[in-house]
């Protein structure tokens, strides 16, 4: 009988704990910033070990702009199709949450080229995803600044030229356009400024100094599930490839950046 009753409680608490568990369905836009490390695997890992289910596509071409994901066949086939039900796999759904990431310098340019290059034909893609989910949240991909700022432009537009510089006005343009299409944020330029910080010493970007290192993309993935769940980062079981303290480390600045202030990246307040 007690076996049973073991059994019996097993049953109630797989049963309560699925119940519980969140899906959300994200459907990545942008370029090598998302496929480097796989960040959409990085964030399943981390959903999974909190007990809840992502379920991921991309559309990513390395150096792609949202203006050329607008026309490309792949991507607005993928709006379309959404996704298919968790539990059947048949029937079509809308993607809960799409993350738009511009290539990473056209945002760091003069507010005209901004408008021009960014702001128009963003409207434009956010118009497609809402006709075909009209029930999905768009999500920023706010990126960073170059290591050392992007020298090729330093007698073009100086203020591109050092990390603060690009850094800064990657985050304003970000924040802007969030705010004009009623998106979320989700500050990965702002943790990866405060890890800069406090832990100088963890490398966040790749030999190039402009992907992410695999602590990048950490960082980028905490980020991105504190977004979408809401829960504190802190809680976080899944170190991927980095060691548990740095991993620690990371999650403890995205608490202080995303989850302490989860009203002013959801509600633009």
């Amino acid at each position: 009988m007690r076996v049973f009753n073991t059994f019996l409680l097993l049953i109630i608490f797989s049963a309560t704990k699925a119940q519980d568990a969140s899906i959300k369905k994200v459907l990545f836009i942008g370029n090598s910033y998302i496929y480097y490390n796989n960040l959409p695997q990085i964030c399943v890992g981390i959903a999974a070990s909190m007990g809840d289910v992502l379920i991921t596509d991309q559309s990513t071409v390395g150096g792609y702009s949202l203006k050329q994901h607008f026309t490309d066949t792949n991507t607005i086939n993928k709006i379309k199709k959404g996704t298919q039900d968790y539990n059947n796999n048949k029937a079509r759904m809308d993607w809960d949450y799409v993350v738009l990431q511009e290539q990473s310098t056209l945002l760091s340019y003069p507010d005209d080229a901004v408008e021009r290059n960014v702001f128009t034909y963003v409207h434009y893609l956010d118009s497609t995803i809402t006709k075909y989910n009209p029930t999905s949240k768009k999500i920023f991909y706010m990126t960073w600044g170059r290591k050392n700022g992007d020298k090729s432009r330093c007698a073009t537009w100086p203020p591109a030229c050092t990390y603060k510089g690009m850094d800064s006005i990657i985050a304003l343009n970000y924040t802007l356009l969030a705010k004009k299409e009623n998106g979320l944020l989700s500050p990965v330029g702002q943790v990866w400024n405060q890890l800069r910080e406090k832990f100088p010493l963890l490398e966040l970007y790749n030999a190039d100094e402009s992907h992410p290192s695999e602590s990048g993309s950490y960082a980028a993935a905490c980020s991105f599930y504190t977004i979408l769940f809401g829960k504190d980062p802190v809680a976080i079981k899944y170190n991927y490839t980095l060691k548990p303290e740095i991993a620690a480390d990371i999650r403890k600045v995205v608490q202080q950046v995303v989850y302490n202030n989860l009203s002013k990246w959801i509600n633009g307040n």
